[in-house]
């Protein structure tokens, strides 16, 4: 059922408040992908629990789960029309970005399926996105760790690091934490796969495997969604490699 329907379906059980809510998300999804939880509130003039709780009455967890189903339908190629930053279309740049990075996908897939322990680096958007991933992979029980800053990669590459894989995040690929914590990974012998638009950045050039975005970028910069839909079209790829890999493992032991 897409989110749309299940908000649909869910409004008759809603207090007329939490209504009010789903039926303004309704009028366009997109934009829940563009928008932060106060923006919504204050363009409805309401609080942002109001928002949580018309979110939790429609079946998710919150604000943010309604959101990463909603991007998860974007990149499905879904009926959504995002009205974000003038922009309706982002077909082509979810496909050249998944094409660019079909050949690393199976290297890339192989790390994470070997890996006991999955280390996420991202500031900003890009840390968004390495908790979306995070709670993906533990669905997949496979333990993750996102981290921002320097004490937090101190902790996460200290000894033993056997099993230990690294994702490092940046758009530009040359934001510098993303880039300090591969190079920190490098000394301490962990592998590392690097997610960005940029194939000739530091970042590119430092990892062991490089998963390439490739978002044209609109006038609003490196801030609009589009290239975060990307980074998860390119994410989702990967983590149907793992299962895929897991699955072909289980039947060739039988």
């Amino acid at each position: 059922m897409s989110v749309s329907q299940t908000l649909q379906t869910r409004l008759a059980d809603m207090r007329p408040s939490e209504a009010e809510v789903a039926r303004w998300l309704l009028r366009d999804l997109g934009l829940v992908a563009e928008k932060s939880l106060r923006e919504v509130a204050a363009g409805l003039k309401t609080s942002d629990t109001t928002v949580v709780r018309a979110c939790r009455a429609a079946g998710f967890d919150g604000f943010q789960d309604l959101k990463y189903h909603v991007l998860r339908e974007l990149t499905g190629g879904g009926d959504l029309k995002p009205a974000m930053n003038g922009e309706a279309h982002y077909g082509s740049d979810i496909s050249a970005s998944v094409t660019a990075a079909d050949s690393a996908l199976d290297a890339a897939a192989g790390l994470v399926r070997g890996a006991s322990r999955v280390v996420l680096a991202g500031v900003g958007a890009s840390h968004g996105i390495a908790l979306v991933l995070t709670d993906v992979l533990f669905t997949m029980r496979k333990q993750a760790l996102p981290i921002h800053d320097a004490q937090m990669a101190g902790f996460a590459f200290t000894p033993p690091v056997g099993g230990l894989v690294l994702i490092a995040i940046s758009h530009s690929g040359e934001t510098q934490f993303p880039l300090r914590a591969v190079l920190e990974a490098k000394k301490a012998g962990v592998k590392t796969i690097g997610l960005t638009n940029e194939p000739g950045s530091e970042l590119a050039r430092a990892v062991d495997v490089l998963l390439p975005t490739q978002t044209v970028e609109r006038p609003a910069g490196s801030f609009a969604i589009a290239p975060r839909i990307c980074q998860l079209a390119v994410l989702d790829q990967l983590l149907t490699r793992v299962r895929e890999q897991g699955l072909k493992r289980k039947r060739t032991r039988k």
